[in-house]
């Protein structure tokens, strides 16, 4: 199982969301950040699940919310570069 590393900016954006969220219902808050999070897990194991365009970066959306999952993986590690919203859905 590899390594994860969360960018310090990723793990601003996760806190935007989370009170972006809260701010209308805080359940909901913690179900989005929760399935983020076993997104992220998944790759753990599944490392090159995402797609890529470039062949560095690669991204995966969170199905039920659609959060888009930017990372990369170098030796043992995925880092994880940004999250987002998908606009296309």
């Amino acid at each position: 199982m590899l390594n994860l590393e969360f960018q310090e900016s990723t793990l601003e954006q996760i806190e935007g969301i989370f009170s972006f969220v809260a701010q209308d219902n805080p359940v909901s808050a913690v179900d989005v950040i929760q399935r983020i999070y076993h997104t992220i897990e998944n790759l753990r194991v599944f490392p090159y699940l995402g797609k890529t365009d470039s062949g560095i970066l690669r991204e995966i959306i969170e199905p039920r919310y659609k959060f888009r999952i930017i990372y990369l993986v170098r030796d043992n590690t995925i880092y994880i570069v940004s999250i987002f919203k998908h606009q296309n859905y």
